[in-house]
């Protein structure tokens, strides 16, 4: 009997140690009000979910395994970042045409999403208009970046339920999106006073002296910190381009060659030379020092396919060709109506404003070179529904020359042949349809008239 009995309690005991297992997944709940997009998406930790709203705008994101971290809920137009922990319970809401400050998560430790549903807003607030804080003269600026910087870590240890490791990264997020802030001072000054040659003490620069910028776990992550990494060593080739008198592209590789940390390097020179190669002045001259830069394979095999491609834009090459395209004034043109003239072809959009900054020039070279050897070609890559406003933009502008609508935008067979991934473009094309330059100096600058007089135009 005794022994029954203490079976019994040995059962009993065994069965109260025992607990709910938790959850190993997370729970997404919520509603978004007043909403006409009936699809988002939840991305993140591997994950990418499609998320469709009833007809109210709730939704039900259940048993998401793909652990705790961040995650972006998107309908493309309006996102929020957010943060789940594995096990946890979470309820988002929002108005869609408020989307950004009435986002707001309940549930599981919600501190997290609700401090990155909130940080941008709050740093918008103690900015101020972005124009006026960047045409600040260096010592306000400097002040009023390190009030910004102190408060938005305030603002952060605000949120007293943050995970510790959040933390620690949202803290040095702090920290490079500040110093970020400050390299870039230089440059948004002279854009936002139209001071050209405004440059920053040397004093200014010494604040930089204690950042690490070879930290490639930081780097990554991503966040701040690879644009500040990048900002700097961008400098550091303007610098060397000056001294030397050097194409600034090349400087740019030579200067991160330098970098002892392989990844840093390699991601810098990769990210640089997808674009670069277009604007150098030797592309041979330029795929031979990225090649002996780069230490990654992939990137080398890659790049060099690319550089195969554009060889074939040499000088003296023949011509991509474009093929009945809308003209404004009516009907449609081909390259090939142009034969027997040079023609100089600018490539632009009109929600681009550094095209539209180019007008003035653009307009005063035609004049000068009325009744010349020259057509000028205006090509559009705005898309078909927008042909409306590229005509009025056309009208309104008294826009000259040739304007032509390109068919299928970024997409058009043209611009892909010219590997034209940035705009404006200037490609000069001689009288019989081969290429003078797919890289042709702008309007606005002095070359061009240098180039048209060597060519006897």
């Amino acid at each position: 009997m005794n022994r029954i009995l203490i079976l019994l309690l040995s059962m009993l005991s065994l069965a109260s140690c025992k607990t709910t297992p938790s959850k190993d997944y997370i729970l997404l709940t919520g509603t978004i009000s007043n909403t006409t997009s009936e699809k988002f998406r939840l991305s993140g930790q591997g994950l990418r979910m499609p998320i469709a709203l009833a007809e109210d705008g709730s939704f039900t994101c259940d048993t998401i395994y793909s652990g705790t971290g961040r995650y972006t809920f998107t309908d493309g137009r309006n996102t929020a970042y957010l943060y789940f922990e594995t096990g946890g319970t979470y309820n988002l809401t929002a108005t869609i045409n408020k989307f950004k400050t009435t986002a707001k998560i309940t549930g599981t430790n919600p501190d997290a999403s609700n401090y990155l549903l909130t940080e941008y807003e709050h740093n918008n607030n103690l900015r101020g208009v972005y124009a006026e804080y960047n045409s600040l003269n260096e010592t306000d600026f400097s002040d009023k970046q390190q009030t910004i910087f102190e408060a938005n870590t305030k603002y952060l240890e605000s949120f007293t339920g943050l995970p510790k490791e959040f933390a620690e990264v949202e803290r040095k997020e702090l920290y490079y999106s500040h110093y970020l802030a400050l390299i870039k001072y230089e440059s948004l000054h002279r854009r936002y006073t139209n001071q050209p040659d405004f440059k920053v003490s040397d004093n200014f620069m010494k604040q930089f002296e204690s950042v690490d910028f070879l930290d490639e776990q930081a780097f990554k992550r991503r966040g701040s910190y690879d644009d500040l990494v990048k900002e700097y060593f961008v400098r550091k080739a303007d610098e060397l381009a000056e001294q030397e008198g050097i194409d600034k592209y090349l400087a740019k590789l030579k200067i991160f060659e330098a970098i002892p940390d392989d990844y840093i390097k390699n991601s810098l020179l990769n990210s640089a030379a997808k674009y670069d190669i277009a604007y150098t002045d030797n592309i041979d001259t330029y795929y031979n020092t990225f090649i002996a830069a780069s230490t990654s394979e992939a990137n080398n095999t890659s790049f060099t396919e690319k550089y195969t491609a554009l060889k074939k834009l040499s000088k003296g090459e023949p011509s991509p060709v474009f093929t009945d395209y809308v003209n404004n004034a009516g009907g449609t043109n081909s390259l090939i109506d142009f034969k027997g003239k040079y023609v100089y072809i600018d490539v632009w959009a009109t929600w681009c404003g550094p095209c539209l900054a180019e007008v003035p020039a653009l307009k005063k070279i035609e004049k000068q070179y009325h009744n010349k050897n020259i057509e000028f070609v205006s090509i559009s890559i705005d898309t078909q529904d927008k042909r409306e406003a590229w005509s009025k933009m056309i009208a309104d502008k008294a826009l000259g020359g040739v304007q032509l609508l390109a068919d299928k935008d970024w997409s058009t067979d043209f611009i892909v042949a010219y590997k034209i991934n940035s705009i404006p473009r200037f490609i000069l094309i001689d009288p019989d349809g081969n290429i003078v330059s797919w890289n042709a100096p702008r309007p606005s600058n002095d070359e061009l008239i240098t180039l048209f007089n060597e060519l006897g135009i």
